[in-house]
């Protein structure tokens, strides 16, 4: 289980010489203020994050035939409630059409020799839990996180 603000990496013996680092920098619940947006049934989690690939990363991923990439789009993340259940869905319309200020979402995919920063949105059924995430294109392994949505 991963803290807030502690780094998570892949690519390397440890996650301070990954070829991928990132770290969630908080997960707060967003009110969506997009004029498109639909109320979501649950609570629309903003989770920040900072993303550095170093000129060595080949992520597992290839979209619009470019290859070697990541994305930490919400279909790669998974909720669960306290009890473990799995949450059938955090990726879901209502977070997708969320934030009126579009520039505020980490990018879709991210390559090598790169730095991001911005919010992925999920969707959550209850109001603490977890959120992992397990990593687009990657074979094995993933990170978790705790929530509470105040």
């Amino acid at each position: 289980m991963k803290k807030v603000g502690e780094f998570a990496g892949a690519g390397g013996t440890s996650a301070a010489d990954g070829t991928l680092k990132f770290k969630v920098t908080s997960i707060e619940p967003i009110s969506c203020d997009s004029p498109y947006s639909t109320r979501p049934a649950g609570t629309a989690l903003a989770v920040a994050l900072e993303v550095e690939t170093t000129a060595n990363f080949k992520g597992g991923l290839t979209m619009n035939n470019e290859s070697g990439l990541t994305s930490f789009m919400a279909n790669y993340w998974k909720g669960y409630t306290p009890d473990g259940t799995r949450m059938n869905k955090v990726d879901t319309v209502a977070v997708q059409s969320c934030v009126a200020d579009q520039s505020r979402l980490l990018p879709d995919t991210i390559g090598k020799g790169e730095k991001a920063a911005g919010i992925v949105i999920l969707e959550v059924t209850t109001p603490t839990g977890t959120i992992a995430y397990d990593g687009a294109g990657m074979t094995s392994g993933g990170w978790e996180w705790d929530y509470r949505a105040k």
